[in-house]
């Protein structure tokens, strides 16, 4: 199911192709969906699985950091990453494990003042961790292994959320509504 909601980065068979495209339904800002839709919860989804990076927001308590990440994510939507063992976000996790993301569609609708529409977009607050080799989901060190990083010695960061938000804009004004995906 790993794949399902990473197919843009973990590349599933074609029969779990067929399941996935059944399984994430577009919901256009254009068609009126309102925010106390239950398409809510496939939008989120759908945001999830069409973006590639997100950007990680830290803070040890005292100076603040934003960083691009290419990013896994499990049927749980929890979310996975790698990144060098000692860098800034590394260290402000294991000071601070509190994070927030943002993932978007650059694509967006063109502002007005009395425009009112959903944003392809989404806000997750969480808790992130280090992960152990032993505790990665099956998909994850699949994926770890095919990617194969050149890089110097990593570690893999998870980030369950405690909460979801979707913006929008309603009469000109952004707003965001927290969605229950748990």
């Amino acid at each position: 199911m790993l794949g399902y909601i990473c197919e843009n980065i973990l590349q599933p068979g074609a029969a779990e192709q067929q399941s996935a495209q059944s399984f994430f339904v577009y919901v256009h800002p254009s068609e009126g969906v309102t925010m106390a839709s239950p398409n809510n919860r496939q939008l989120v989804r759908e945001i999830i699985s069409s973006c590639r990076y997100l950007t990680l927001s830290t803070c040890d308590g005292a100076e603040p950091w934003a960083a691009p990440i290419e990013f896994l994510c499990d049927e749980e939507l929890n979310f996975y990453f790698l990144s060098t063992t000692d860098c800034l976000h590394a260290r402000h996790i294991d000071r601070n494990p509190q994070v927030a993301l943002a993932i978007f569609d650059i694509d967006q609708p063109e502002y007005s003042p009395d425009l009112t529409a959903p944003l392809r977009g989404l806000q997750v607050r969480g808790s992130g961790s280090r992960v152990s080799v032993d505790k990665y989901p099956e998909g994850v060190a699949a994926a770890i292994d095919a990617l194969n990083p050149p890089m110097p010695p990593y570690s893999v960061f998870k980030v369950t959320p405690s909460t979801f938000y979707l913006p929008r804009i309603v009469n000109g004004v952004n707003e965001r509504v927290a969605v229950e995906m748990r």
